[in-house]
């Protein structure tokens, strides 16, 4: 059973011969009381305090476990798009590598490609170069035989003249010693 400083004041002692002093037992008990609202006001402005700080306390510990799990995911989040970000470089790096390749054996299949070709070009210039030599070659040909026929051409047409002439000398030389004989 609780006491109250209300109780303490309405207590009533019973009298004895030798008892104490009332008016000191009430001076004392006014005392107590007293001092028993005070404490039991301390004691209520402590509680209520009590509580307040276990609110916060509760509110503190909410946001420390909403700050961990925010933590905790930010790691997770963290870790996770590391990952993705490792597993996407590997993968351009793969990639690229590929296209390294890729472009290396184009490069080399072009250059094949060139040295056939270079090589192609090389044996038709050739041909040409003997084609052409031997069409050179029969065109000096038929020079040199255009200009023996032309020179034997010359050579009959300048006999013919000669021919003509010499006839035409023997005419004429027949002509004067006609005159002459006559």
């Amino acid at each position: 059973m609780q006491i109250t400083p209300l109780d303490m004041r309405k207590q009533e002692f019973r009298k004895t011969f030798k008892g104490y002093d009332k008016n000191e037992v009430d001076i004392f008990l006014e005392m107590v009381a007293k001092e028993t609202e005070n404490i039991i006001r301390n004691n209520k402005r402590m509680t209520e305090q009590l509580k307040e700080l276990d609110s916060k306390i509760d509110d503190y510990k909410r946001m420390e476990k909403t700050l961990q799990d925010t933590l905790t995911s930010t790691q997770k989040t963290t870790d996770g798009i590391r990952r993705n970000a490792r597993k996407e470089a590997e993968m351009i790096l793969q990639k690229a590598k590929l296209q390294a390749s890729e472009i290396i054996e184009n490069a080399a299949t072009k250059v094949k490609d060139l040295q056939s070709q270079i090589s192609a070009l090389r044996n038709q210039k050739d041909g040409f170069v003997i084609q052409l030599r031997s069409f050179l070659s029969s065109q000096l040909k038929m020079l040199e035989e255009v200009e023996i026929i032309t020179v034997r051409e010359r050579e009959k047409r300048y006999s013919s003249a000669v021919s003509e002439k010499t006839e035409e000398l023997e005419k004429t030389k027949k002509k004067v010693q006609e005159l002459f004989e006559e």
